[in-house]
């Protein structure tokens, strides 16, 4: 009877694991479907060099680019140099990037900013 309780519950967990790998899966597939959809080819490779040599850096831009993408609706072609902008804010590097959005310019660290907040803000709920 122990046994089978016990078979029962490492069967339990194992299913439970299998669910979060797939989730997990699922989750980084539509990352990337995101990723490849609104970067710029040049802004793909240089994220991928740089989620190479910095791999805390490069994580953290991508998911604050994510969060820009899926949160704040941006909608428009990531270049290099807004990749650039946001790898400069999260290692406290100053840099004047200006967008012109729906006829108006304004600077693209207020939206950087914004999802930078509501990622340190998700990922201390996680």
């Amino acid at each position: 009877m122990i046994r089978r309780k016990k078979m029962a519950e490492l069967v339990a967990r194992e299913k439970k694991m299998q669910a979060q790998r797939e989730r997990k899966e699922k989750t980084d597939v539509e990352r990337t479907k995101l990723l490849e959809r609104f970067l710029a080819p040049e802004a793909r490779s240089y994220l991928d060099a740089l989620k190479t040599h910095e791999q805390t850096v490069g994580r953290r831009v991508e998911e604050i680019i994510l969060h820009l993408i899926v949160y704040r609706g941006l909608r428009q072609t990531i270049t290099q140099l807004d990749i650039r902008y946001v790898e400069r804010q999260v290692k406290g590097e100053p840099s004047k990037i200006r967008i012109q959005r729906d006829g108006e310019t304004s600077d693209f660290g207020s939206y950087v900013k914004e999802a930078i907040k509501e990622s340190n803000r998700k990922s201390k709920k996680d």
